[in-house]
């Protein structure tokens, strides 16, 4: 009887104690910098809104070499950054210095063609390179190509063979000919874990798709897995392994970042989204993003008609700094917020 009035005791314990623990759990926006910061929140539910903000690039490299004149993608590897043309040009990445932006290396794609790289990407062991840009919005060949690290000397030019990932989207319904009119463009390849990630230029509604991929050789037929509403065109993007994701691209020519972060597993879009606008930087065309160390980030521009192709950089810890909970004066005031 003892035993049966021990065990109705701590079973009523446990009945009250564990919807207490379920409602302890409040949504909202757990960022201290946004609008709607709720100091009660304990999970963020992605809900954060900012106010509009805008800086000054800082410029490292006015003129890159006229070999680069059409940078599109850009990592940051073995002492330097990476990087390649887009359409038409030659089926090679570039190693480039980060304070003068000269040419270090150059690695061949042996036996492939370069239809329009537009973005670079990396994982431990290989680099990755979309071939995927869709200006017409009616291919059927689209790929991203993978190469080994181990047979990149250190030094000196070479040639290597690639494996091919191939791919098209599961919701493209028509392969008309539309000229920047179409929403099945892409110029943006990062890895995280297992995957690769590409989302989509939306040249129509300015959103953009997210798609993942094996990184596996094979043919594949990818499905959104979600969209931001990016008011822009997304041109590239690279993630850190502490859960920060940057986005770069420009509307009317004028270059803009997205950062993601505080997000769970691959729900890029369902945490903390802020974008940063770049003031005083009109006919820029920014395509190429690479972290460095930390939160230090380069930027590329190619060519346009009123620049020259150039190399910038930020910092963005400034706006993703994450305090703990009740130490919100602690957090880093973001610089030339308008």
């Amino acid at each position: 009887m003892k035993n049966s009035l021990k065990f109705l005791i701590f079973f009523g314990l446990i009945v009250n104690f564990v919807p207490l623990q379920l409602n302890a759990q409040i949504s909202g926006c757990t960022d201290p910098q946004a609008n709607n910061y709720n100091s009660e929140a304990t999970l963020n539910d992605g809900s954060c809104v900012y106010l509009q903000t805008s800086i000054n690039l800082e410029t490292v490299v006015n003129i890159l070499p006229s070999i680069i004149n059409e940078t599109s993608g850009l990592i940051y590897w073995n002492g330097g950054l990476w990087t390649h043309n887009d359409s038409g040009n030659l089926p090679e990445i570039y190693k480039i210095d980060t304070i003068t932006g000269q040419v270090l290396q150059t690695v061949t794609l042996a036996g492939v063609t370069n239809i329009d790289w537009e973005d670079i990407a990396q994982d431990d062991t290989r680099i990755y390179i979309g071939d995927f840009g869709n200006n017409l919005g009616n291919r059927t060949d689209l790929k991203v190509y993978s190469i080994p690290k181990s047979k990149i000397p250190d030094e000196g030019d070479t040639e290597i063979q690639s494996e091919i990932i191939n791919f098209g989207y599961g919701d493209q319904q028509t392969f008309e000919r539309l000229n920047r009119n179409n929403d099945f463009d892409s110029e943006s390849l990062f890895v995280l874990g297992d995957s690769l990630y590409l989302l989509t230029k939306n040249w129509v509604n300015l959103k953009t798709r997210l798609y993942s991929l094996p990184k596996s050789p094979g043919t594949y037929v990818v499905y959104p897995k979600d969209s931001l509403m990016a008011d822009g065109l997304i041109t590239g993007a690279d993630v850190l392994e502490d859960g920060e994701i940057i986005l770069i691209g420009y509307k009317n020519y004028k270059p803009f970042i997205w950062l993601l972060f505080d997000f769970e597993g691959d729900n890029f879009f369902g945490g903390n989204k802020r974008r940063i606008d770049f003031k005083g930087d009109l006919g820029k065309q920014t395509e190429g993003i690479a972290y460095t160390f930390g939160n230090n980030v380069f930027i590329s521009s190619e060519r346009s008609s009123v620049n020259a192709a150039k190399l910038f950089k930020i910092n963005t810890r400034q706006w993703t700094f994450k305090a703990l909970p009740g130490i919100e004066d602690m957090v880093e005031p973001a610089a030339n917020t308008e």
